[in-house]
C-alpha cells in the first residue's frame, strides 16, 4: 500500500498540494517513477499515469534532468504539449507562479526542497545531493522565487526524506566542504565522517532569513526505511526513484 509522505505545514494550507511518494510492491518496479534508471519506460509510464490520477484533471507535470548543479530555472512560461513536459531541462531546481503545474524531483537518498509562498503564490522544487548542497542550491531556489515576488518571511519549505547521518558515511573529500556545519557532520574514524545534508540545507535556508518555524524537515532516513523509500546507497545503485512534488491548486 502507498503511504505517501504528506507535509503538515502544506497540508494546513488550502492552496497547495505537496508530498513524497513511497514504494509500493504491488506495482511494477516497486512504483518507481524515474525513466532514466534502466527500467522499461512503458512500464514506468504506467506508474506515472497512476500518479497523475491522484490530481485533478488538466494538471501538468514536470521533471528535469538532475545534474547535481546549483542551476534553478523559472518554467512559468513553458508550453506543455502533454501531461508530462517532455523537454530536456538540465537543472536541479525549478520555480513557477502558474497554478496546476506540478513540480517534481526524483530522489533516492538525495534531498528534495519543496517551497511555497502562499501570499505571492509562487512555488519551487529543488534536488540537493551533497554537491548541490555544497553549491547552496537552496539559495538559488529562494532567489529565483523572489524574482517572481516571493518574500523570505512568507516562504514555507519542506525537506523530504533523505539519507541521514546514521547511514551517510563520507570521506574527507566530501566532509571538508561542510566543516562549518558542525551540527550536520560527525567524525566517525580516520578520514571518515557521517553527514546529514538535510541539516545543512535547513541552516542554509535560515541564513537566507527563512523562519525556522516555516521549515518542516522530514526525520525519515531513506536508507533506514528502505522498505518504504528507494535508497541508492542501500541498494548499491540498482534502484528506482520516488517523486517529491508540489503544486498550487487551480
Amino acid at each position: 500500500m502507498e503511504k505517501w509522505q504528506i507535509y503538515k505545514k502544506f497540508n494546513e494550507l488550502d492552496g497547495v498540494i505537496a508530498g513524497s511518494t513511497t514504494k509500493n510492491e504491488e506495482k511494477v518496479y516497486s512504483y518507481s517513477l524515474a525513466i532514466h534508471t534502466g527500467e522499461k519506460v512503458d512500464l514506468i509510464e504506467l506508474n506515472r499515469k497512476n500518479f497523475t490520477r491522484k490530481f485533478p484533471e488538466n494538471y501538468r507535470f514536470i521533471t528535469f534532468l538532475q545534474i547535481h548543479s546549483d542551476i534553478v530555472i523559472d518554467i512559468s512560461d513553458f508550453n506543455f504539449n502533454s501531461a508530462w513536459y517532455r523537454g530536456s531541462i538540465e537543472a536541479d531546481g525549478i520555480v513557477t507562479d502558474k497554478k496546476g503545474t506540478v513540480l517534481c524531483t526524483l530522489t533516492a537518498d538525495c534531498l528534495a526542497l519543496l517551497a511555497f509562498d502562499p501570499i505571492a503564490e509562487v512555488i519551487g522544487a529543488a534536488h540537493a545531493g551533497w554537491r548541490g548542497t555544497q553549491k547552496n542550491i537552496a539559495k538559488n531556489l529562494i532567489k529565483k522565487m523572489q524574482k517572481l515576488g516571493a518574500k523570505t518571511e512568507n516562504i514555507i519549505v519542506a525537506l523530504s526524506p533523505s539519507i541521514k547521518s546514521c547511514c551517510y558515511e563520507v570521506g574527507e573529500e566530501v566532509a571538508k566542504n561542510f566543516t562549518q556545519f558542525s551540527e550536520a557532520l560527525v567524525k566517525t574514524g580516520e578520514k571518515k565522517w557521517h553527514l546529514d545534508i538535510s541539516i545543512v540545507n535547513k541552516l542554509q535556508l535560515m541564513d537566507l532569513n527563512i523562519k525556522e518555524e516555516n521549515i518542516e524537515a522530514s526525520t525519515i532516513c531513506t536508507s533506514c526505511q528502505n522498505s518504504d523509500y528507494f535508497s541508492y546507497r542501500k541498494e548499491c545503485g540498482c534502484t528506482g526513484r520516488f517523486i517529491n512534488f508540489i503544486a498550487m491548486k487551480k
